[in-house]
């Protein structure tokens, strides 16, 4: 066990209490470990030393000058936004990136609170812990940091994420920082993709999910337990698949996926419910040919509110948008359904496991484009692309033309001839595939000429209790829940950077409410120079919003009557 300065330990865990309590924690109540020395350099700064069994003595830093040695590795980069850097060692390549005003946060990542703590006990590096941008993680289980990373990085503040090396450190645990790369990039994938959409959707959530406060906050609607579930897409099969749903049990649902709804009614055939998640103005179209309104139509919160004219029996659920999760928590708790996977078919798996189906089937689940194919015939592209065909450009060439658009499109050769499949198509497969192989309920892709789709061959065996599935009293009037809300959203610090540090003196209500209007933030940061600038856009921008919707005549009204 190497020997320990108590003056160092306890000044270093002050500084690491402030932005990092639990590593602070841990390091405090574990054991020094007698795999860590250490050895004067020639420049007289002192370095870790590692020893471990099997292995040979490893020095971390340069035993010549390891101050300049980590000015060697900043060099190497053009570092801007929130860095990981892999491994502690003695801090010396750490300090200079520190330096730079262009670093928006910093976590330092380890897994052995026994090595952490002997080097604490030895070397001061209060100087980097008190710089507030900095964090300190650690565990034997790099899975568990997908969890943390959710939590702090944020694109819209953070800016770009870029990982730092400490390459003598990370070759002794190579095993462990190459499991913690996977999940690093899993995540960032996963964040990406979410920040992406906001980019292009995020006012539209917010301006969706207010328009429809009101009328969400009257409907009273219930779904009932199913056992057998039908879901239709409208991938090209589902034209070969139509009989069988003609033929389908008395006592079994058929969801359809507002995109196929056209197809269905063109064919006779009336669906149980109908479900629709796309936030834009272009699912208007799946309705022009007329919508049965006894019909149940399950809504996201953020769709758009000119859905709700056209069936009676709406029925509105929540998902993962911020605004969303925000309203059903402090509103009125709504359903969840899943719509993580980014298309209508994965939620309408998700509503039917929601509802207690044994037993769920899919039809034109294609995932692909058949022959070139992209839907089934009389869904809403083929009246679009009619009305718009001439003598030198027909249906054939507009369609084909829409397929190609796509510029990771590939082309599959097949049995009975051929199919293009694209990157987001790939996407949607396997998250309905990861999907299915969650649910209780027995997942069946009927056979198409799309992707084969790979699902559990039997469901999971646990007895579940399915009751009716509505949303709960509201808390409060809509009204008094946007005038609270939007009091909230005035009352908030004026943000300043280092933006972590902000963000840890928010209060965790304060932090809800900032959420909320991150994905409207996402799209304007595509207009300004900082995520500051972006962040008080928004929040100006909702402010004005907010107060035009309690000034409009449909809250007004309400006034007058109270």
């Amino acid at each position: 066990m190497s020997l320990i300065n108590k003056g160092i330990l306890d000044r270093n865990l002050l500084a690491l209490a402030n932005s990092s309590p639990d590593a602070a924690n841990s390091i405090t109540y574990c054991e020094s470990s007698d795999t860590v020395s250490f050895q004067k350099t020639r420049s007289n700064h002192d370095i870790p030393v590692y020893f471990r069994k099997n292995q040979n003595k490893k020095l971390i830093h340069s035993s010549f000058d390891p101050v300049k040695e980590g000015v060697r590795l900043f060099d190497q980069y053009d570092v801007e936004g929130m860095l990981l850097i892999f491994g502690l060692g003695g801090g010396y390549h750490i300090r200079p990136f520190l330096k730079s005003p262009r670093v928006s946060s910093v976590i330092v990542i380890e897994n052995n609170k026994d090595e952490v703590r002997s080097i604490l006990g030895n070397i001061d590096l209060s100087d980097i812990f008190l710089d507030k941008r900095v964090s300190l993680w650690i565990s034997p289980d790099p899975g568990e940091f997908s969890a943390y990373l959710l939590r702090h990085y944020l694109p819209v503040l953070s800016g770009n994420l870029q990982t730092i090396t400490l390459r003598s450190r990370v070759i002794m645990d190579n095993d462990f920082y190459s499991r913690l790369t996977a999940v690093v990039k899993n995540t960032i994938d996963q964040i990406t993709d979410d920040y992406t959409v906001q980019t292009h959707f995020g006012k539209k959530w917010f301006v969706n999910t207010l328009s429809n406060l009101k009328k969400s906050e009257k409907t009273v609607y219930s779904l009932k337990p199913i056992k057998k579930a039908y879901i239709t897409a409208a991938g090209p099969s589902l034209e070969k698949q139509l009989g069988e749903l003609k033929e389908r049990e008395p006592d079994s649902t058929l969801i359809a996926t507002d995109t196929s709804l056209p197809v269905l009614l063109s064919n006779a055939i009336k669906p149980d419910l109908v479900i629709s998640i796309d936030c834009q103005h272009i699912s208007y179209n799946h309705f022009m040919c007329g919508y049965p309104e006894d019909v149940p139509l399950i809504l996201d919160l953020a769709s758009p509110s000119f859905l709700t004219r056209f069936s009676r029996l709406n029925f509105f659920f929540t998902s993962d948008h911020p605004f969303s999760r925000y309203v059903s928590n402090e509103f009125r708790r709504f359903p969840k359904i899943d719509t993580s996977g980014g298309n209508v078919t994965h939620a309408a798996l998700s509503l039917a496991e929601l509802l207690g189906a044994r037993e769920i089937y899919l039809l034109g689940a294609d995932f692909s484009y058949p022959f070139g194919k992209p839907y089934a015939r009389e869904s809403y592209i083929y009246p679009y692309f009619f009305s718009r065909t001439g003598r030198t450009s027909g249906i054939e060439d507009k369609i084909f033309s829409f397929v190609m658009h796509n510029r990771s499109i590939n082309k599959e050769k097949t049995v009975k001839g051929y199919r293009y499949i694209s990157k987001p198509m790939i996407h949607y497969k396997e998250s309905i595939e990861r999907k299915a192989a969650q649910c209780h309920s027995k997942v069946i892709g009927l056979p198409g000429d799309g992707v084969k789709l790979n699902f559990p061959l039997s469901r999971k065996n646990q007895n579940r209790e399915i009751n009716f599935v509505s949303a709960g009293t509201p808390y409060q009037s809509s009204r008094d829940f946007l005038r609270a809300y939007k009091n909230k959203i005035a009352a908030l610090p004026e943000i300043t950077e280092p933006v972590n540090e902000y963000m840890n003196s928010l209060s965790q209500e304060e932090k809800e409410v900032w959420v909320t209007i991150l994905p409207t933030a996402a799209q304007y940061r595509k207009k300004t120079d900082t995520g500051v600038e972006a962040i008080q856009n928004a929040r100006l921008w909702s402010l004005e919003l907010i107060r035009r919707v309690l000034d409009s005549e449909e809250y007004r009204s309400v006034v007058h009557k109270i």
